[in-house]
């Protein structure tokens, strides 16, 4: 008996399956449980992780600003519920995101290093830089 092989879509389709339950989760801790900084962070990691695997079309840094947004408007609503905002643990889940959108500009980076390890920095943006074109205005060496 031979099981099928699980390609890249059978993930994301399960990611899709999952996000609304991590972020209903993190939204229920955040909301009712007044989870501490650390829950907070690693539900923030979790949910960051579940939507970037469930939407590969999309921008990471876009997905993880969103995310960051909707934490964001979570922490206002239990402000305005309890009376108190809790500070350290919206920073925590800022530091998080922050940490997260750096280790997406080390797997880009690392990306184009693979492709093309010799292409100026200052090329790194530009597209025609990474497939041998040069830019307007600018002569083949």
């Amino acid at each position: 008996m031979s099981f099928p092989a699980v390609t890249p879509q059978h993930l994301v389709i399960a990611a899709r399956a999952a996000a609304p339950l991590c972020l209903g989760g993190l939204a229920w801790a955040v909301l009712w449980m007044a989870c501490t900084p650390t829950v907070a962070a690693a539900g923030f990691l979790l949910s960051a992780s579940v939507l970037l695997m469930g939407a590969p079309r999309i921008r990471a840094g876009d997905l993880v600003g969103a995310l960051l947004v909707f934490i964001t408007v979570l922490e206002c609503i239990h402000a305005g519920a309890s009376g108190t905002l809790d500070g350290p643990r919206w920073q925590a889940c800022v530091a998080a995101a922050g940490t997260t959108v750096l280790l997406l500009k080390i797997q880009h980076l690392r990306g184009l290093a693979r492709q093309d390890a010799y292409v100026p920095l200052r090329h790194l943006e530009c597209r025609n830089a990474l497939f041998g074109r040069t830019a307007p205005g600018r002569r083949a060496a």
